[in-house]
């Protein structure tokens, strides 16, 4: 009697992949951070959410600090990376790209609250550092007004993009305004901290846009004398 030899398995074994599981357990943290803050999340809850076994979860964040952690050097790196690696050359439209990708992440800006609200360190000090030097740069180049502070700048920079992120996305501001909000930005900072002379990509940006009559003619005023030979706007 002839046996008939058992059926091939008609799919593959599953492969694990220890580093798609950790980069899911971080999804599904930072999803849920955005949506609660950091202070009520536990490392179960995540799995569940993730899909993936407790134990599993556990092998890769032991605690609950270090998910929290994880998820916030992950977003901060990821955010870094995404400006600079498309940061444009000239200062109103790296002013433009920060602006608008705050407005197009708000989950970015609701974590940052909920962090320092929490008292959680950044876990990441350097990022800040970086961007602060950046801005102190800026004060202290020959574009910039004499006597600009570069570490409150950077607070104030910062501190005005996340909250003009939260009023659109709460609805208190539309994402078309944003061009408004850009436009105040960019005029306070030409009178209080850059030299027009020395940055006129901002100062023809301004230009550009619906002004009350006294602020057009005053740009341009000023667009008119920084063009002279040997002119500096103090």
């Amino acid at each position: 009697m002839r046996t008939s030899s058992p059926p091939a398995a008609s799919g593959r074994a599953r492969v694990r992949d220890p580093e798609a599981t950790h980069q899911t357990i971080l999804d599904a943290a930072q999803a849920m951070m955005a949506e609660q803050g950091p202070n009520g999340l536990t490392v179960s809850d995540v799995a569940r959410r993730a899909g993936v076994n407790r134990g599993t979860a556990y092998q890769h964040f032991p605690t609950r600090e270090r998910l929290v952690a994880a998820v916030l050097e992950r977003l901060g790196r990821g955010t870094k990376v995404a400006l600079e690696s498309a940061a444009p050359a000239g200062l109103n439209e790296r002013i433009d790209a920060t602006v608008e990708y705050f407005v197009k992440h708000p989950e970015l800006v609701r974590l940052s609250l909920f962090r320092m609200l929490g008292g959680i360190p950044h876990p990441s000090a350097d990022l800040w550092e970086g961007y602060v030097e950046r801005v102190r740069q800026l004060a202290a180049s020959p574009g910039a007004r004499d006597g600009a502070d570069g570490d409150m700048l950077a607070v104030i920079l910062l501190g005005a993009a996340m909250l003009w992120s939260l009023r659109v996305q709460s609805g208190a501001a539309s994402a078309s305004a944003t061009r408004r909000y850009l436009r105040e930005l960019k005029r306070l900072m030409l009178y209080g901290v850059i030299r027009p002379d020395a940055h006129d990509d901002v100062l023809a940006a301004l230009a550009s846009q619906p002004l009350a009559e006294p602020t057009r003619r005053r740009l341009q005023s000023i667009r008119t004398n920084v063009k002279k030979p040997g002119r500096r706007t103090g």
